[in-house]
Formats: C-alpha cells, sequence, structure tokens
C-alpha cells in the first residue's frame, strides 16, 4: 500500500484522542484584522472553525479589524490616535469602528454558513451577552479620557451556552452596551480572554500574524512551544514580550489563572494551524499552561 495513504491515517489516528477528548466543550477563538486580510490565511481559519463545529466543539470566535478600522478613519481624514494600544474613540471614530467590525463579523459568518455550511451565527451587543463598563484610564499621575472605550464587567454565561444550543459557532465582534445603554469599543483580546474565564473554557486561542511567544521576536527558531506561566511573567517584566504581544500575554495569563484549561498563541498566516496546534502533538505556536502542567 502507498506510504502517502498509510501517513494519512496516521495522522487520523493522532487526532482521535483530541477529537473525543475535546467533543461537547467550548473554544475562545480570537483573530485579528491583520490575518483576516489575507484571503488564504482566512479562508484556512475559516475551514478549521467548521472542522471543530463538525466534530462536536463550539466555538465562540472575536474578530479584530484593526486595519480596516485605521484605514477607513485615514479614509476619512481623521487622526488615528493611540494611549498604550487602546485607540482612543471618539463618537465619529465609534460610527467607524462599529461600521467596520460588523461587517467583519457578518461577512465572517456568512461565509461560514455558505462556504463550508457550518452552524454558525452573528451574537450582537443588543443581546447583552456581556455587559461592558467605561475604562477611567490612569497614566502615571494622569487620567486620559479614551472616549467610548471599554472593558468587560460581566458575562452573561447562561445566554451563551443556551445560544451554543442552537448554533455551534458564535461570531462577536468586541463592542459591548453599558449599564446605562453606552455602546464601548473593547480590546479584542481581553474581550476573548474575559469570555474564556467566565465559561471556563477548555481553550483560548489566539491567532496572530506571528509563530508565537518569541525568547528573540526577531528570530523564529527562538519560539517558546510550551510556557509555563511563572516564565511568562518574567518575560514580560523583561520585555522579551513586547509591543503587541503584550496584551495577548497578559490576557493569556489572566485566562489560566481564572479557568481557563489552555491557552494558544499561534501564527494564522500557517496554513490550518488551528487544527495542527489543536490535534497534534508537535503543534505549531506557544502554548501557556500552568506552572508544572502537563501539555496537551
Amino acid at each position: 500500500m502507498d506510504d502517502e495513504i498509510l501517513k494519512k491515517a496516521d495522522v487520523l489516528l493522532e487526532s482521535y484522542p483530541y477529537i473525543k477528548n475535546y467533543k461537547g466543550k467550548i473554544f475562545v477563538i480570537k483573530v485579528g484584522g491583520s490575518i483576516l486580510k489575507i484571503e488564504q490565511a482566512r479562508k484556512d481559519i475559516l475551514q478549521d472553525i467548521a472542522f471543530l463545529e463538525v466534530v462536536g466543539i463550539n466555538v465562540i470566535l472575536i474578530c479584530g479589524g484593526g486595519p480596516f478600522i485605521t484605514e477607513e478613519i485615514e479614509k476619512k481624514g481623521s487622526k488615528v490616535t493611540f494611549v498604550d494600544g487602546l485607540r482612543v474613540t471618539d463618537k465619529n471614530t465609534l460610527q467607524i469602528v462599529q461600521d467596520v467590525l460588523y461587517r467583519v463579523r457578518d461577512g465572517i459568518v456568512d461565509e461560514l454558513v455558505e462556504k463550508f455550511q457550518a452552524s454558525a451565527s452573528s451574537i450582537l451587543p443588543e443581546e447583552k451577552y456581556v455587559i461592558a463598563k467605561k475604562i477611567h484610564y490612569q497614566r502615571g499621575a494622569e487620567v486620559v479620557d479614551l472616549g467610548f472605550v471599554g472593558q468587560v464587567d460581566q458575562v452573561n454565561n447562561e445566554y451563551i451556552k443556551n445560544k451554543l444550543e442552537k448554533y455551534k459557532v458564535l461570531v462577536a465582534a468586541p463592542l459591548f452596551y453599558d449599564k446605562d445603554g453606552v455602546l464601548l469599543n473593547v480590546n479584542a483580546d481581553s474581550v476573548a480572554s474575559s469570555i474564556a474565564e467566565s465559561l471556563k473554557a477548555e481553550k483560548l486561542i489566539f491567532l496572530t500574524d506571528v509563530l508565537g511567544i518569541m525568547r528573540h521576536p526577531e528570530k523564529s527558531e527562538t519560539l517558546i512551544s510550551i510556557l509555563e506561566l511563572s516564565e511568562g511573567n518574567e518575560l514580560i517584566e523583561k520585555k522579551v514580550i513586547k509591543e503587541g504581544m503584550i496584551p495577548k500575554a497578559i490576557s493569556s495569563i489572566s485566562a489560566i489563572k481564572n479557568g481557563v484549561k489552555k491557552v494558544h498563541i499561534i501564527s494564522g498566516n500557517i496554513s490550518h494551524s488551528i487544527l495542527l496546534e489543536v490535534f497534534t502533538k508537535a503543534g505549531v505556536g506557544t502554548e501557556i499552561i500552568k506552572d508544572g502542567e502537563k501539555p496537551d
């Protein structure tokens, strides 16, 4: 018999215990806008998510849209302003953020349903599955007004679980109302982490445009495959983890401390990286675990 055929059987057998273990569990996945801009990467990611649904895994997908939002703001002649990685969001910017993120979200749902026949649906801020609160951002002694920028205050687990009974993949934009009905822009990494923590998700997966966490960010061969919490904190303190990776690392550490089983930071540029990370022993990114815990 052809060796290639036998290798395919080996791959299926390797994935079997993972599929069996994860059936009926919840994965929270955050995908960044920079990855969604790449057509092939987007297709592979959505196909992977459809595969997760077919094997019985529930998925909550949080979609970012940073590059799309920045493009739209600049196109309208406005200025893009960030404070420590958080987008300053005035009323006009909020409208752009809303238009862009809802378009991204609904486009993902349409593709999942039409191209991959997945059981998928948007989940809307109006459903109040998350309540936000405005951030009063402090930088040293100064309080910086970020505008319509918030953080997760409450997560309605029961509502989300009930909706997952009907649709196996829920796609969310990181915009939520506060208790007074004011819409707020919330960092997508922290949204994914907060929802994963509240639901005690089996996995939280960050899809990025880099391989994962590296000891030397410019050298791919220094990728850290397994990262324990204590080392993660140490790498943040030593500024090995920096810039855009900081919110992902902080969100990952918080998630592990608060009941999420495993966190993965992987590249969306690697074809079918979700399946490779979740259903093979080798994996392709960084898996974050508790100190002394056995990796997948």
